[in-house]
């Protein structure tokens, strides 16, 4: 039997946040496999930040192409204005964390993804115009 004695370890020191490091308020969104998609709205001047704690899950952001899978410990983020739909993939239900964060000049972000403008609407030509206008949001086949 080792009658040496042991150190005593330190008690952990709450870490101090590096110059320029972001202040986020994370909230977690359990996500029940089978259950509607959820909506998350993020404002111009926000940054959307996601990350996957448990599970799989499926987001998608209104006016891009593509969908994401994230698996857990996964990260992603959107520039807003933004509307996200997530949901669990999958037979389990799924732990997703994301904050908001207003952007601020000189600050470090995660890789964001861009949301493109809506579309303009095509103008015809005075040749090919027809005689009534297009309504908003259409595109002349001429």
């Amino acid at each position: 039997m080792n009658t040496q004695p042991r150190p005593i370890p330190s008690p952990p020191t709450a870490a101090q946040p590096a110059p320029g490091a972001l202040s986020l308020q994370w909230k977690r969104q359990p996500l029940p496999p089978r259950q509607a998609v959820q909506v998350l709205d993020f404002r111009a001047g926000e940054i959307a930040l996601l990350e996957v704690e448990d599970g799989r899950v499926w987001v998608t952001c209104d006016g891009l192409l593509e969908d994401y899978f994230l698996e857990a410990g996964q990260r992603l983020s959107f520039t807003g204005p933004a509307r996200l739909r997530v949901s669990a993939e999958g037979p389990r239900t799924a732990r997703l964390l994301w904050a908001r964060h207003q952007a601020e000049a000189g600050a470090t972000y995660p890789p964001a993804v861009t949301v493109p403008a809506p579309p303009l609407s095509a103008v015809p030509t005075a040749a090919a115009a027809p005689s009534q206008p297009l309504p908003r949001g259409a595109i002349s086949a001429a």
